[in-house]
């Protein structure tokens, strides 16, 4: 397993107490300095390039699966003003949307729904009590789920 780091330590950015978990895994190799610059497959994830910007060289790397963490602060002033946040930028989702009055669509948002029906958040961005690395990988398996859900819902009222 690869951990991608932009910066040059793990110090800087994450918790004393999993830099010794990550340090006491053999199968885990930190690359500091680097950046995610590309993904390939036809179908599906298949190889990432990782540039290593203190060498400036590219290598290409075989995965089948890719999680992005980019911090602990919500990052999400990208994102359009019909995205509803919190005053801190977290993701409002569910009934936390129903309690804002930003829901506009005839029923009630699924769990991991966002005030954009059919737009889904999960993890750190998510307005949420938990922020562990567990809970963002259950919720990213149900947002899979609920888009499954979404798109069945929406092509049966496209017929009708």
């Amino acid at each position: 397993m690869k951990l991608v780091v932009r910066g040059d330590s793990l110090e800087k950015s994450m918790s004393r107490y999993l830099i010794e978990q990550i340090a006491g895994k053999a199968n885990i190799t930190a690359l500091l300095r680097c950046e995610v610059q590309a993904a390939h497959g036809p179908a599906h994830l298949e190889a990432i390039d990782i540039v290593d910007r203190g060498q400036g060289t590219v290598t290409r790397h075989e995965c089948g699966g890719l999680f992005v963490f980019i911090g602990a602060d919500a990052d999400t002033g990208w994102l359009p003003t019909e995205v509803v946040r919190d005053k801190n930028g977290y993701v409002l989702t569910g009934d936390d949307v129903l309690k804002s009055g930003r829901w506009s669509h005839s029923r009630d948002p699924y769990l991991l729904e966002c005030s954009l029906p059919g737009v889904f958040a999960c993890g750190d961005v998510r307005l949420s009590p938990i922020k562990r690395v567990a809970a963002a990988v259950g919720e990213g398996s149900m947002a899979i789920a609920f888009v499954h859900q979404y798109l069945t819902r929406e092509r049966t009222n496209a017929r009708h």
